[in-house]
């Protein structure tokens, strides 16, 4: 099964890539000692989105939104989490695009099997990256 999971905080979650990098790694730990795989993500200072897959037995809480994902809603947040692009370093786009700290499977090919092919996952991505969002600079997470 798989999950949408947000995470949103008024505190800035990070202000340094070291201070990003160390929640990624929270993170991954924390889903997998769940029994979770973490999928596709995107970190932004306020807030973490993931796509998750697994039996999650936990509710949503005051910071923490939970959603199951149908086959077609899965297309259309793997697009949400493609929106800043694959310059932005932290999401699962910018890891399958330059091979960084893989935190995601995106990130990691042929280790597990997506729910869709990859040129799918991308064109999902491609298309909302386009979408004129404006994009988080490195120099304003600092």
């Amino acid at each position: 099964m798989y999950y949408s999971l947000t995470y949103q905080s008024q505190q800035k979650l990070f202000t340094t890539a070291e201070e990003a990098w160390h929640r990624l790694r929270a993170g991954q730990v924390w889903l997998q000692m769940h029994d979770c795989i973490l999928i596709d993500y995107l970190l932004v200072p306020h807030s973490m989105q993931c796509i998750v897959q697994g039996r999650l037995r936990m509710g949503a809480s005051k910071f923490l939104h939970i959603s199951p994902l149908t086959n077609e809603q899965l297309l259309i947040v793997f697009g949400e989490l493609g929106k800043l692009g694959k310059e932005y370093p932290f999401c699962g786009t910018y890891e399958l695009y330059h091979a960084s700290k893989c935190f995601a499977e995106l990130g990691k090919a042929g280790y597990y099997s997506l729910p869709y092919p990859l040129s799918v996952i991308l064109q999902a991505k491609h298309k909302r990256s386009g979408a004129g969002l404006p994009a988080v600079r490195v120099d304003e997470i600092a």
